[in-house]
Formats: C-alpha cells, sequence, structure tokens
C-alpha cells in the first residue's frame, strides 16, 4: 500500500463512496474510516500500515471539495487539490471491470506541457507510483486530461481501456511552499 486514503472529521455520504471507489480501483489506495481521530494519529496509523502518503479528502456542502496530500515524512501537505465535481464511478454509463482492486498505478504522462505542474503535483501526491507508459500486463492507468477549463484525472483498465474508478475535475492545486 502506498497511498491511506480517508475523510475529513464530518464527511458526506458522497465522499465516503470516493475513497471506496478509490480503493477498488487499484493496490496503490488503502482506506480508513476517520471517525473523531485527529490528525497526529491518522499520520502514526499510516505509518504503521506501511503507507508512504495520507490522502485526507475534505468535504463542503455535501460533496469532497478538497484533496490534502502528505507525505509522512512532514507535518505539511506536500500536494492539495481544490475540486470543482467529482464524477463516481456509478454514476457513469459505462460498465466497469470486474475488479482491478489489486493491480498496480501506472500514472501516464499529458501529451500536453501544460499540463505538465498538475503531473509532478500529482506524482509528488502518489509517491512511490509508477510514471510512465507500462509495455504489457495488467494495471491501472491514471490520466490527465483538459477538460472545460478544468483538469480532469480519470482511472482506466489497461486491459478494457475502460474506467474503473471516479473522475476527478480539478479546479486549482498546489505543491509544498505554492499557493492554491
Amino acid at each position: 500500500m502506498a497511498i491511506l486514503v480517508t475523510t475529513s472529521l464530518r464527511p458526506s455520504q458522497r465522499t465516503r463512496t470516493l475513497c471506496n471507489e478509490l480503493k477498488a480501483s487499484c493496490a496503490a489506495f488503502s482506506s480508513f474510516t476517520r471517525g473523531k481521530f485527529s490528525h497526529s494519529y491518522l499520520m502514526e496509523y499510516a505509518r504503521a500500515k506501511g503507507a508512504s502518503r495520507l490522502w485526507v479528502i475534505n468535504s463542503r456542502f455535501g460533496g469532497p471539495k478538497l484533496i490534502e496530500c502528505f507525505d509522512l515524512r512532514g507535518e505539511e501537505p506536500c500536494a492539495s487539490f481544490l475540486l470543482n465535481h467529482v464524477q463516481l464511478l456509478r454514476e457513469m454509463s459505462i460498465k466497469s471491470p470486474k475488479s482491478t482492486r489489486h493491480r498496480q498505478l501506472v500514472l501516464i504522462p499529458p501529451e500536453s506541457s501544460a499540463l505538465q505542474p498538475i503531473f509532478e503535483s500529482i506524482r509528488l501526491a502518489t509517491g512511490e507510483c509508477e510514471a510512465g507508459r507500462a509495455a504489457s500486463g495488467k494495471f491501472t492507468e491514471l490520466h490527465i486530461q483538459p477538460s472545460r477549463g478544468l483538469v480532469e484525472l480519470f482511472l482506466i483498465d489497461s486491459v478494457t481501456k475502460l474506467p474503473c474508478g471516479p473522475a476527478l475535475y480539478i479546479k486549482a492545486f498546489r505543491k509544498a511552499g505554492c499557493d492554491l
């Protein structure tokens, strides 16, 4: 496990579903039901489980709004993503593959050089995940593309080329030391 995904203190059902869909998309994600645990407890729990990153998904007005990504070596977020909206897998009209839960996550570099800064932020947020195009085998691809003035992140099954996870529409992002 590379990334432990959890929610803010009072998550919406949609935010909980987003955590579960990320966990089901590939082996890089694992989720934890937060309850009333503090941020320092979450960091210690993630270290004990062998994670290298902690993602806290914050809710606002009934939906996921901000993803804060923490490197477990520090207390400040290494990257943050302000979400415009999320399209859950159950809302897509495409039948997804049966199971991609045990597949490796591969980051696919964007075709446009304008998306390179957000690609670097995502590499920082995912930590040990492989970047590039894998030659063969079964894995989950994380793609980045522009979409109506936003940046869309989506997960694709390498075998069927169908979505196997939620689509995240990012309004703004921040790397460590930069403004959102």
